[in-house]
């Protein structure tokens, strides 16, 4: 059995190795358009603030691939997928012939047009090992950086180069910080802390014009510029599989196997469109603990063990110079039927936030506390009626004793 796996990140090497599982001889190989090993991808501001190096941030190790009897081909970006001969073919006109094949492409910067962008010559994303190293070569104490994009990965992006700089200037069409993620009280919490260390913030405003060493912004706000980062998000990398008879929305759709519409092709991670239990909707969950899963689950099924997907739901943990967060669900309530219970002291910069409906917990929001924040994620995936625990939720620090014995000794030893 030929097994061809598109991307070498966290869903093609959990897809790798899940298939070595269960095939002890099937051929691996995975093709990886980057030249550099797989990565955590979420290290890359800490590589940049000079807290990791280039071997630290590697996610898989070469025994991985040795011990696994994995090839892995780098610089070999994929051109098309002939899915009649069962053939992928890279740019560098080395074709692979499959049995079973992944697409784990991941996602891709969305670079909104912004007029006279071209005339600058440090323009960067900030996504991958590359565009790191590349900033790297041109960042200095002198720099004036503007970054286009308040949500996380113009957050951390500006965490890296606080102290390189001269200036770190953030600015976002959204009236807060991470809007897609957080509430208002909440991202006001997260801002005030950034704001302390370099980072000026232009929130409501977006850049409308690039100039050779500046940044005009819409409401005419002209900031220094000698490296600008566009943060603005990302979008599925999908334009391998736009080439073929394949079901795509936003993102590609699978069915609960990760099997696409076309025979014997598979997709996982950042690339597909997830099923979001809470919404019980598909949507794109860009998050690293998803794509595991989904990668996973794809070589089982891949190699004939037949596993379902069960869904996801939006969870981010991160932190921003000290300060902690997890964020999970539903946490931006715009409709009725939800009730919201914070505690907060802003004098540690502490916050926990609970939205409940119909008696199951939907979201919540972490800021600095040392609570268990895997039980709160258990008892948004069970779907567990707080009415059956052991006390009240919204009145004390959560803990295992809030299950039954029963339940207790179940989710600590599976039930033995």
């Amino acid at each position: 059995m030929n097994y061809v796996i598109i991307g070498n990140s966290c869903a093609g090497t959990s897809c790798a190795a899940e298939i070595r599982n269960t095939d002890k001889k099937g051929n691996i190989t995975i093709l990886s358009e980057e030249n550099f090993p797989a990565y955590g991808r979420p290290l890359i501001s800490y590589f940049l603030q000079g807290k990791q190096t280039l071997e630290t941030i590697k996610y898989k190790k070469e025994d991985f691939y040795v011990k696994n009897k994995i090839t892995v081909k780098l610089n070999s970006k994929v051109q098309s997928i002939n899915t009649t001969k069962k053939e992928v073919v890279c740019v560098n006109k080395e074709t692979y012939k499959y049995d079973k094949l992944l697409i784990a492409t991941g996602s891709v910067p969305f670079v909104p047009p912004v007029n006279g962008i071209e005339k600058h010559k440090n323009v960067y994303t900030f996504l991958n090992i590359e565009s790191v190293r590349n900033i790297q070569k041109v960042v200095n104490k002198n720099s004036d950086v503007v970054i286009i994009g308040a949500g996380l990965i113009g957050l951390k992006a500006a965490e890296a180069l606080a102290e390189q700089v001269k200036s770190v200037k953030v600015c976002d069409m959204a009236d807060r910080v991470m809007a897609s993620v957080l509430d208002k009280n909440t991202a006001a919490i997260i801002q005030n802390h950034i704001e302390k260390h370099n980072v000026t913030f232009y929130l409501s405003n977006t850049a409308k014009e690039v100039k050779e060493n500046s940044v005009i912004l819409a409401d005419g706000t002209e900031l220094n510029c000698d490296i600008l980062i566009m943060a603005v998000g990302v979008r599925p990398n999908i334009s391998i599989a736009k080439d073929i008879n394949i079901k795509i929305n936003r993102g590609i759709v699978v069915d609960k196997y990760m099997q696409t519409s076309v025979k014997d092709i598979y997709a996982a991670g950042d690339c597909v469109e997830s099923f979001d239990v809470l919404s019980e909707q598909n949507k794109i969950l860009a998050l690293w603990p998803n794509a595991f899963v989904q990668g996973k689950l794809a070589g089982s099924n891949m190699a004939g063990v037949t596993k379902e997907f069960s869904g996801a739901f939006p969870l981010n943990a991160i932190g921003f110079f000290g300060l902690h967060l997890i964020s999970a669900g539903i946490v931006d309530t715009k409709q009725d039927g939800y009730k919201v219970f914070i505690q907060k002291d802003d004098n540690k910069n502490l916050l926990k936030k609970l939205v409940i409906k119909d008696d199951k917990l939907e979201g919540f929001v972490l800021i600095n506390t040392n609570e268990r924040a895997g039980i709160y994620t258990s008892l948004i995936n069970d779907k567990t009626l707080l009415s059956s625990l052991n006390y009240d939720i919204t009145k004390q620090n959560i803990g295992l004793n809030v299950f039954s014995k029963d339940i207790r000794q179940n989710k600590i030893f599976g039930g033995n």
